[in-house]
């Protein structure tokens, strides 16, 4: 183990506990850490939230932070699948944002193809996962703590993706631009999405907003259901 990793790994384990697993799919093998329980997690959030509204006025309540970086969503999974299976040669010195990156899967699928990765997160625990799984590819891969609705990386990627970050209705709004400015010519935009009600209804609202939408799906082994990949690309 390298000293970068070795470090990186002892600042994880001050505050989670971690179980590895290996991802090997269409002739790849990602190793990759993460967290063992994601529900001590949340629990532990949930206290720190209790505890502070206690002695906080009313006015100065925030909502409760989610930490929806540590579960390892299928949808990354997905992503990771339908990447592996494109023309070997792809990826090869693409640029590519892993947006809401959680842990990093998906980014780390797109680094292992050969891809410049930029993983961005708002939650600081969050990119110390992802820096720690594409170690592999620390030439190739940054980190950047970011708040889509507010923040801009000031350059474009060849292709933008989304692991699960449709679930709220309310942030389609910040990403549809977000997308925009930051997709580089002839990029694309490829979001992963296990099937819920605001998937459906994503699809015409994204179209209406001068999108085309080509749909994939991807069999993954922890669930009977697939799941959907959305593939977008500016219209003409």
């Amino acid at each position: 183990m390298t000293t970068e990793r070795s470090r990186l790994l002892s600042r994880i384990h001050r505050r989670f506990q971690t179980i590895d697993t290996v991802f090997a799919i269409a002739g790849s093998r990602i190793p990759f850490t993460r967290i063992a329980d994601p529900n001590v997690v949340l629990d532990a959030v949930a206290r720190e939230e209790e505890d502070r509204s206690k002695v906080a006025a009313p006015e100065a309540a925030k909502p409760l932070h989610l930490p929806y970086w540590a579960e390892l969503w299928e949808s990354a999974i997905g992503i990771g699948q339908y990447i592996c299976s494109q023309p070997g040669s792809i990826l090869i010195g693409q640029s590519v944002l892993d947006l809401g990156c959680g842990m990093g899967l998906a980014g780390c699928f797109a680094a292992h193809l050969g891809a410049q990765v930029c993983f961005a997160d708002m939650v600081p625990d969050a990119l110390l996962f992802a820096r720690l799984n594409s170690h592999p590819y620390a030439s190739r891969v940054r980190t950047r703590q970011l708040d889509w609705r507010t923040d801009r990386l000031g350059e474009q990627f060849d292709l933008i993706l989304g692991a699960d970050i449709l679930y709220e209705r309310s942030q389609w709004e910040f990403l549809e631009p977000f997308w925009r400015l930051h997709l580089a010519p002839k990029g694309r935009v490829l979001l992963g999405e296990p099937g819920r009600q605001t998937g459906d209804l994503f699809i015409p609202w994204i179209q209406a907003k001068g999108w085309i939408l080509t749909p994939h799906t991807e069999t993954v082994p922890t669930r009977t259901v697939p799941i959907r990949l959305f593939e977008l690309t500016p219209e003409p």
